[in-house]
């Protein structure tokens, strides 16, 4: 029979080993997911980067982390579509669990970004009861109401700038997204247009995450623009 010790040790190696396992297995698949969407970018014109630490605090607000974390912006597509500067990307990181101290859990999005023609007046755009307990508003920002009750019972809307928010937030614009074509929740803040998703980036909906942010813009009366077109970097 075997000791108490043996078996102890032999538990530690296998455990050690299978975490091992795991963790090659997880970067095959990481790899053959990046040279997947490599190849996508390439048969239709994108630009790929597997990775760009830059972009983990580019932007703030939700979903983005506002401490130091081990965030990551993985899988970064980027494109000039239908005249416009876009880019959609996987935003993750790990936090700890709510309920077990000694696990993590993994928090993935998918973002979309636009670039503006010029800086604008924070807005943002959620659905109402989204969450459970709804997220801080967003710094310097206040509540925005449209006075059209389906609207604003459906959604949740925060503005730096009263006069923008109305003129993006029009009748049109609001049946629209009534209508759940919209890119919802999305965020106007300084030159750029976010939009995002929670779960992993999928090839088979990078060009709709585009076209949603896209769509938005364009439905903005163009006097509210000047000067020429934005840029992601």
């Amino acid at each position: 029979m075997e000791s108490p010790t043996v078996l102890v040790l032999i538990i530690v190696v296998l455990t050690v080993v299978g975490a091992g396992a795991m963790a090659v297995a997880g970067s095959a698949a990481e790899r053959h997911r990046s040279r997947a969407l490599a190849a996508w970018a390439r048969r239709r014109g994108w630009r790929y980067d597997r990775e760009r630490p830059e972009l983990v605090d580019r932007f703030d607000g939700v979903p983005f982390l506002e401490r130091r974390s081990n965030a990551r912006a993985r899988h970064v597509l980027c494109a000039e579509r239908r005249g416009r500067r876009v880019m959609v990307y996987e935003y993750g990181y790990t936090a700890p669990h709510p309920q077990h101290r000694n696990r993590t859990v993994a928090h993935v999005y998918t973002v979309a970004v636009a670039a503006l023609p010029e800086s604008v007046p924070l807005l943002q755009v959620e659905a109402a009861g989204a969450s459970p307990a709804p997220p801080p508003r967003p710094v310097d920002a206040h509540p925005w109401v449209s006075d059209q009750d389906e609207f604003d019972e459906r959604f949740r809307v925060a503005t730096g700038g009263d006069a923008f928010a109305g003129t993006v937030l029009g009748e049109g614009t609001r049946a629209w997204l009534l209508s759940r074509q919209g890119p919802v929740p999305f965020r106007f803040a300084g030159q750029y247009l976010l939009s995002w998703e929670q779960g992993r980036l999928d090839a088979e909906r990078i060009q709709e995450r585009a076209d949603a942010v896209i769509d938005l813009l364009e439905r903005i009366p163009s006097g509210v623009w000047e000067g020429t077109q934005g840029s992601l970097g």
